[in-house]
């Protein structure tokens, strides 16, 4: 019982560490703004534009079908306010700015990957060109 109380207090730690749930938790936030910003597209049949800068992602349509450029914020529905997600401390993203088109089919040509690091871990968001699909 000793030596697991021992292993409970110092060992333990050092598997887990705040900055890995960060990063999890932020990818898997990550993720759900692509899913949301895709079927955000399709359903108003309006381009999205997806900016992620700053260790911020936010999320803009366009107000007119076929304009070419975004003007106005999706709204988060859990909020009310303009969708945007912001790292936690000490997480940092890879900047990519993209938009998804009436048919939820993103503007890059090749896959694209988002890092969420801190530190030395890093986990990949990765969207599939053809698709938009998120993972």
């Amino acid at each position: 019982m000793v030596v697991l109380s021992i292993l409970a207090a110092v060992a333990m730690p050092k598997f887990f560490t705040r900055s890995e749930f960060d990063v999890f938790g932020f990818k898997q936030e990550i993720q759900q703004s692509l899913r949301f910003a895709q079927k955000s597209a399709v359903a108003k049949r309006r381009m999205v534009c997806v900016a992620v800068a700053s260790n911020t992602l936010t999320l803009q349509y366009a107000t007119a079908y076929g304009a070419g450029s975004c003007n106005q914020s999706l709204i988060d529905p859990s909020s009310g306010s303009a969708w945007s997600q912001a790292a936690p401390s000490g997480v940092s993203i890879t900047a990519l700015s993209f938009t998804y088109d009436a048919l939820g089919k993103p503007s890059f040509s090749s896959a694209q990957t988002l890092a969420v690091t801190a530190g030395s871990l890093t986990q990949n968001v990765v969207i599939e060109a053809e698709t938009g699909y998120v993972r």
